[in-house]
């Protein structure tokens, strides 16, 4: 059984310098907006919408690729499992 995977799927440094971009990144996206609707003098309640608009604009597209890391990684160790419990069972492929 042989896989064809992306190693950057794989790579841990780079899933973890992509959490950590994404939330700089939102952090500094989130106090710019509240420092312009401070400054424009509107209600606080508002930074609710804003927050909501970052999640859907910001965080879930840039923590994408960490999702699907996430999933092949179990995928291929619940196949590895799998295999193993075929092996020792002796019920695996010939």
């Amino acid at each position: 059984m042989s896989m064809d995977v992306d190693p950057r799927l794989l790579d841990s440094f780079a899933l973890r310098r992509r959490v950590l971009l994404t939330a700089v990144i939102t952090m500094v996206a989130y106090l710019g907006s509240a420092y312009a609707l401070t400054a424009a003098g509107l209600p606080s309640w508002l930074l609710l919408g804003v927050l909501v608009l970052l999640w859907v604009l910001v965080v879930r597209p840039l923590m994408q690729p960490v999702r699907d890391s996430l999933r092949l990684r179990r995928d291929l160790a619940y196949r590895a499992h799998v295999a193993q419990q075929e092996q020792r069972d002796g019920t695996g492929p010939a």
